[in-house]
């Protein structure tokens, strides 16, 4: 199974993103961008590649140990080509925050735990909304727009990846739920 761990995107601000990529479709006249599905958009963590069941299982149980279990806010910066150097997508770009990159530390370290083979390329979050058809693609140069979109992140999910000729479709196939403990203590408290 082609897989990879990524943290799911609140319904509004998927909603939101896909209203932004609409706009950036009609505008986009050569096709020279293959549109993602907004159901599609997530925040890759780690990219694993092929895993075996029981490499899977593995994995589930150390992120099951080492996720802190903490809900948290992120904040979508601008929409950008990525990477700026070699541009191959159009991407909201997210800031990072500590609980964002604690989130990602965490899931490596699961994925070192069960010595897992992933793609080590240095963590720079961001959501796909397209992917460029030609590697000269003149759009590229014109999608940079600010964004100021927020929302909260309350799940880390190992997503598995099918290929398909109309683009890669993903299914989530296990969830870990970031309960805000805090709050949970905040209401105990209160009773």
């Amino acid at each position: 199974m082609r897989t990879f761990i990524a943290l799911p995107l609140p319904q509004t601000m998927s909603d939101a993103l896909g209203d932004v990529a609409a706009q950036l479709s009609y505008q986009d006249k050569s096709h020279a961008v293959r549109w993602v599905d907004q159901n599609n958009y997530h925040i890759t963590l780690a990219f694993l590649g092929d895993l075996s069941e029981s490499d899977l299982e593995q994995l589930a149980d150390e992120l099951d140990s080492h996720l802190d279990h903490m809900s948290f806010e992120i904040t979508l910066s601008h929409l950008s080509p990525f990477p700026e150097s070699r541009p191959r997508l159009v991407a909201a770009m997210v800031e990072k925050n500590d609980s964002l990159i604690r989130i990602q530390k965490q899931v490596m370290s699961a994925v070192q735990a069960c010595k897992t083979g992933c793609d080590r390329k240095k963590f720079n979050p961001h959501i796909t909304l397209g992917r460029l058809k030609h590697k000269k693609a003149a759009y590229v140069t014109t999608t940079t727009k600010i964004l100021e979109v927020q929302g909260v992140i309350d799940e880390v999910s190992i997503f598995e990846s099918q290929l398909k000729p109309s683009g890669a479709s993903y299914e989530a196939m296990v969830r870990y739920p970031l309960d805000n403990y805090e709050d949970l203590y905040d209401e105990l408290l209160m009773e």
